[in-house]
């Protein structure tokens, strides 16, 4: 028999303002090198997996991922991981080897939650399995010390109670945003993995509500929606492009920012997805001149659920999912992976936003008019990302703000 084990990643991220006036006291946590070397070598897969996922994804529809929940949920698995499974998940997240991985994932999470304490971070991992199935007691440890997992034994053979447990932690930690996950659990598994990131955030420059209005947003499909259309007049950094322009967005100290992609005329968002990758991410991230801005910006809220291995075999991972020797560092019995079921939510409005910026290679504009207009009524590319180590929390497309599902 074929046992399976299965990875979950959630991600959430909120527009609303701190809950309240008084900084809590947190000590920062520095980004290790090892940390920045590690956010360094995934950049690509970022890139190509957001690329991978649009592919895939249905003309017309929302998508929005979450690469540091993905890795971080990876990050676990690859322990358990031996042979030639470990080589290949190895190559597609970037990584040359296993040296210094755990802990430097470990700071990354420490890193970014104490990164600015007006902004709530919270990056959680577990593991739940099969009561009376013995798993090899180094990778629990390796799961407690480096992820600091809450790792249960549950009695999978009593599934709403099992899916109860699962579902409510998974509640508790993205703040009742993703109320549940696991939808079923079979007689073959024996282990679940989940990872689940929460963002809560404002904006640095935030958007007065009175100047809200109803206006259009063109559709890829040539048709318009009726939005609310926030407004503000604010220095942002703002760069252009050959296919878009970007406008930064900070949130509360400016550590944290929404990266706004918009395609210039003509160009598609999907054009856009296509040109990101590393180099292109590690231009953008750089500061900008700040400019004076009439910034308009749909309020919009949507949330997706995905199956992400077709995706991840399009980037070469195939034996995590076939290979039933692979994974003997959990078990030395024949396990695989059966599913990776990926949810997040994003909700923007005057208070806050929550997203993520991409890099393209092009031509960048050197001088701009005294004040330029910035207006986000067709689809466009998101990207929330930490300032000093250029970590991508959240990267999507919204391509219509009305589509909540």
């Amino acid at each position: 028999m074929r046992l399976i084990f299965s990875l979950i990643s959630v991600g959430v991220l909120l527009c609303y303002g701190c809950q309240n006036d008084h900084e809590p006291v947190v000590v920062k946590e520095e980004f290790t090198l090892k940390s920045l070397e590690l956010i360094e070598q995934t950049n690509a897969f970022n890139w190509e997996f957001f690329q991978a996922m649009n592919q895939l994804e249905d003309e017309g529809e929302n998508l929005v991922i979450s690469p540091l929940s993905i890795t971080q949920a990876f990050g676990m698995a690859i322990n358990g991981a031996t042979g030639s499974n470990l080589e290949e998940m190895l190559d597609v997240f970037g990584y040359d080897n296993t040296d210094g991985m755990n802990a430097a994932y470990k700071n990354i999470r420490g890193a970014l939650s104490t990164a600015d304490p007006k902004v709530t971070i919270g990056i959680a991992n577990s593991a739940w399995y099969r009561q009376g199935f013995t798993i090899k007691e180094p990778f629990f440890n390796a799961l407690q010390q480096y992820y600091d997992a809450k790792v249960s034994a549950l009695d999978f053979s009593n599934v709403n109670a099992s899916k109860k447990a699962m579902n409510d932690w998974v509640n508790q930690n993205t703040k009742g945003k993703i109320p549940s996950i696991i939808d079923n659990i079979s007689d073959d598994n024996i282990l679940f993995l989940i990872n689940a990131v929460y963002f809560y955030g404002s904006w640095s420059n935030k958007f007065d509500k009175s100047n809200t209005t109803t206006a259009p947003f063109y559709l890829s499909n040539g048709t318009n929606v009726q939005v609310k259309m926030m407004y503000q007049e604010a220095n942002f950094e703002i760069t252009s492009r050959d296919k878009y322009t970007l406008l930064r967005a900070p949130y509360a100290n400016g550590t944290f920012a929404m990266n706004i992609l918009l395609p210039n005329e003509g160009v598609k968002a999907d054009e856009v997805i296509t040109s990101l990758n590393a180099s292109e991410w590690a231009a953008l991230k750089t500061n900008k001149p700040s400019v004076k801005v009439k910034f308009y910006m749909p309020r919009f809220k949507t949330q997706c659920s995905y199956d992400l291995i077709p995706g991840l075999q399009l980037l070469g991972m195939n034996r995590a999912f076939t290979d039933n020797t692979g994974f003997h560092n959990i078990a030395d019995a024949p396990i695989v992976i059966s599913e990776v079921k990926h949810k997040t939510f994003i909700e923007v409005d005057e208070k806050g936003t929550e997203a993520a910026a991409a890099t393209s290679i092009g031509f960048e504009l050197t001088s701009m008019p005294q004040t330029s207009v910035f207006r986000v009524d067709r689809p466009f590319v998101f990207i929330i990302s930490e300032k000093t180590s250029g970590a991508v929390l959240f990267a999507g497309k919204i391509e219509n703000p009305l589509q909540e599902e």
